[in-house]
C-alpha cells in the first residue's frame, strides 16, 4: 500500500515541479510534520507545512484539504502583491481531524508553491485507539542471520504486549520487498526476534541503505507501523558472539568431560572442554568469530558414555542454531557452519590462491603479495580487502604486476580487472 501511494505523489510531485518552476513560485515547502507524530483514531491530526514566503509582501490565500481514499490532498494558494525580496519563514497548519486506522499519504499542491519536503514525510499511520501502540515498540536490531544467508532477524522489544499474529516486512528505499515474516506468533511478547525470509528476486543492498522497516498484524490484514532507517545488515563489530555446546536429549545419565574446537581454513581459533554430570545434561561456551566458514570439533575424553547427544552453535537470537547428533566416535564428525554468511558471500564463490582463468597469479612472499597480470597488459585499480570485506589497500596500477605489504596474518581478496582473488597472507 505505501509503495503505491508513495508512487502517485511521487508522479504528481513530479507534474507540480515541471509547472511550478515554470511559473513563480511564492511559497517554499521544505518540511511536513504529523502532530501528534504517532497519532490513532482517537486524536485530531493536523499537518504542519513548514518552508519560506518569497517575499515580506507574499501571503497564503486560501488552504483546503479533502480526503481522497487513503490520499490527504492538500491545496494551497499564495499570492506576492509585492514586498522586498527577502525569504520570510512559515508554517501553515491545516486541521485534518480524526481519520479511520490506515496508512495515509500527504499531496499537496495549488498555485504559486513549490513542495520540496522529503519523500518519506510524505506518509503516516493512524493505529487503534486503545489498541497496541506502535511507541511501545523498540526496534533493537535487523540483521542478517547469524549462520544462513536466506534469512534476517528483527530483535524487537515490546513494553506492553500486543499486536496479534505480527508479520514485519523489510523494504528499501523504493519500496520493493527485500524479506517478509511469515506470521507464526500470537503476539509480540517483551523481547522477541523475528525471522524474514528474503523475498524471491530482492535485490540485496550491499553496505548501509535507507530502507523502511513495516508491522502487520492479523495475518497482513492490518497495516499498523512503519519505522525509516538507516540499516546495516552485517554486524557493527569486527566478531560475533556464538555459543558452542553439547546437550543429551535421552537414554542414559551422562557423565563425562569432551573436547571441543573451532577452526577455520587456517587452524584452531578458540577450544575448551565440555563437561556433562548427574545434574549437568548440558554445557555451552560463548566465542567471538568473525564472519568466515567454521568447523566444531568436539572428541570424548573417555569411553562412550550413552545417551543420545547433539552438539551444535547457537547464535544470538531464540532458535537459532545449527547442531547434529554426536555418536562419541573417535575420529568425530565436524560440525560445520557459517558465521554470518549474508557478510561474506562474495568471497566463498571466488578462486583460491593461484590463477583465475589464467589471467591473474598471485604469489604470497615474506611479508608482501605479487600480483601479475599473466597477459602482459595493466592492471588498473587495485583492491585488497579483509575477510570483513573491509578494503585495506587500493591503488591504480599502471604496470602489469605490482608489490603490496600486508604486515597482518589472515584471508584477503585481491579484486583486480573485474577479477577477484582469495588469498592467505602468511600462508602457502
Amino acid at each position: 500500500m505505501r509503495s503505491v501511494l508513495l508512487s502517485l505523489v511521487a508522479v504528481t510531485f513530479s507534474f507540480l515541479f515541471t509547472q511550478h518552476t515554470a511559473a513563480q513560485t511564492y511559497y517554499y515547502i521544505d518540511a511536513i510534520s504529523v502532530d501528534p507524530a504517532e497519532p490513532t483514531t482517537a486524536d485530531n491530526i493536523t499537518i504542519s507545512l513548514a518552508g519560506q514566503l518569497s517575499s515580506t509582501g507574499a501571503t497564503i490565500v486560501s488552504t483546503n484539504y479533502m480526503l481522497m481514499g487513503n490520499i490527504v490532498h492538500i491545496s494551497v494558494n499564495a499570492a506576492d502583491p509585492g514586498g522586498l525580496s527577502v525569504l520570510v519563514p512559515h508554517t501553515e497548519e491545516v486541521e485534518i481531524g480524526t481519520l479511520p486506522a490506515g496508512s495515509y499519504g500527504i499531496l499537496v499542491d495549488g498555485d504559486f508553491i513549490l513542495d520540496s519536503a522529503p519523500e518519506f514525510q510524505h506518509s503516516f499511520n493512524v493505529t487503534e485507539a486503545g489498541g497496541p501502540n506502535c511507541a511501545d515498540l523498540t526496534i533493537v536490531s535487523v540483521q542478517w542471520a547469524t549462520f544462513n544467508d536466506t534469512s534476517i532477524w528483527v530483535h524487537v522489544l515490546n513494553e506492553e504486549v500486543g499486536f496479534d499474529y505480527p508479520a514485519f516486512v523489510l523494504l528499501n528505499a523504493e519500496g520493493d520487498t527485500i524479506a517478509r515474516e511469515t506470521p507464526n506468533f500470537f503476539a509480540i511478547a517483551a523481547e522477541s526476534w523475528h525471522t524474514l525470509e528474503i523475498h524471491p528476486g530482492a535485490e540485496l543492498p550491499v553496505g548501509e541503505f535507507t530502507g523502511s522497516l513495516h508491522l502487520w498484524t492479523g495475518f497482513f490484514s492490518e497495516f499498523v507501523c512503519s519505522w525509516d532507517m538507516n540499516i546495516d545488515l552485517c554486524p557493527a563489530s569486527e566478531c560475533v558472539t556464538v555459543h558452542p555446546y553439547i546437550g543429551n536429549f535421552g537414554g542414559a545419565v551422562v557423565d563425562g568431560s569432551f573436547a571441543w574446537s573451532i577452526n577455520d581454513d587456517v587452524g584452531s581459533v578458540a577450544n575448551g572442554t565440555f563437561a556433562l554430570s548427574g545434574e549437568q545434561q548440558s554445557d555451552e561456551a560463548d566465542v567471538c568469530l568473525p564472519p568466515a566458514n567454521y568447523t566444531l570439533v568436539v572428541t570424548p575424553l573417555q569411553e562412550p558414555a550413552g545417551g543420545q547427544l547433539v552438539i551444535g552453535m547457537g547464535g544470538e537470537a531464540w532458535g537459532d542454531a545449527v547442531q547434529e547428533p554426536f555418536p562419541q566416535v573417535i575420529p568425530s564428525q565436524p560440525l560445520v557452519f557459517d558465521v554470518v554468511p549474508g557478510c561474506f558471500d562474495g568471497m566463498n564463490g571466488i578462486d583460491t590462491q593461484g590463477m583465475y582463468e589464467d589471467l591473474l597469479e598471485v604469489r604470497w612472499l615474506t611479508g608482501t603479495v605479487e600480483l601479475r597480470s599473466l597477459d602482459g597488459k595493466t592492471l588498473g585499480v587495485v583492491d585488497v580487502r579483509d575477510v570483513l570485506g573491509r578494503l585495506v589497500f587500493t591503488t591504480n596500477a599502471t604496470n602489469d604486476r605490482i608489490r603490496i605489504e600486508l604486515s597482518t596474518f589472515g584471508p584477503y581478496v585481491i579484486q583486480a580487472r573485474d577479477r577477484a582473488v582469495k588469498f592467505l597472507a602468511g600462508g602457502n
